[in-house]
């Protein structure tokens, strides 16, 4: 079902069967990564967005279950991903999924991979990225794993002297301004704190930076 001569659905039923496999059965599931893998990283750059969406969530997956069987996969798997992000289409309404997706994957090889990849820079690659807002199901998953890197105060993702510190304030802003889409109750309202934290801390400038609308419900929801 993998081969070239197969339909895009077909390729793209095949993909999400193994994904389910990688997702549901976990470790019983390591050994059928030798003979996946490498068709699920061809996958990630198919011409058709849906297989794309596909391939990049299981890479996600892999990152997530996959241990040290992944962990030689790694470099790979950031290039094939960066095809995907960097792609010049890629916020287009039929890509959205894919990219959607390929920067979640992203952040599950910054969680779980760490040390296997230059996360001063990576994880600023990543964060550039976000908020996501197509899939609302991967958008929860990473403006939640967002919120608890900032939590710990993860140093490679705050950077030098802080310096990724406005963007991260961005970007919690445009989550709470959407409602309930992009981010859980839970979420949000940790967000909320951590806000409120930074409040004390944060020169004016970077609050001034914040689009107007954002300022408003942001001084709202603060002060509530």
């Amino acid at each position: 079902m993998w081969g070239k001569d197969k339909t895009a659905e077909e390729r793209r039923i095949a993909i999400c069967i193994f994904d389910d496999v990688a997702e549901q059965c976990r470790e019983a599931a390591l050994k059928y990564y030798d003979t996946y893998l490498p068709f699920l990283l061809e996958a990630c750059n198919d011409e058709n967005p849906d297989v794309r969406q596909a391939a990049v969530y299981g890479l996600g997956v892999c990152a997530e279950f996959g241990g040290s069987v992944f962990k030689p996969l790694v470099g790979e798997a950031l290039s094939r991903l960066n095809v995907v992000i960097r792609d010049p289409n890629a916020l287009q309404a039929e890509n959205m999924m894919a990219y959607d997706n390929a920067v979640s994957a992203l952040g599950k090889i910054c969680q779980f991979h760490r040390d296997s990849i230059d996360s001063a820079q990576v994880l600023p690659a990543w964060l550039s990225c976000l908020p996501i807002k197509g899939d609302l199901i991967e958008a929860k998953v990473v403006h939640d794993q967002l919120c608890s890197m900032v939590e710990r105060s993860d140093r490679e993702l705050l950077g030098p002297n802080n310096q990724y510190l406005p963007k991260i304030v961005a970007v919690f802003a445009e989550v709470l301004c959407a409602g309930k889409d992009l981010a859980t109750e839970q979420t949000a309202s940790r967000m909320v704190n951590l806000l409120r934290q930074l409040q004390q801390t944060l020169p004016p400038a970077v609050w001034s930076s914040l689009q107007p609308q954002q300022q408003l419900a942001l001084q709202s929801i603060l002060s509530s």
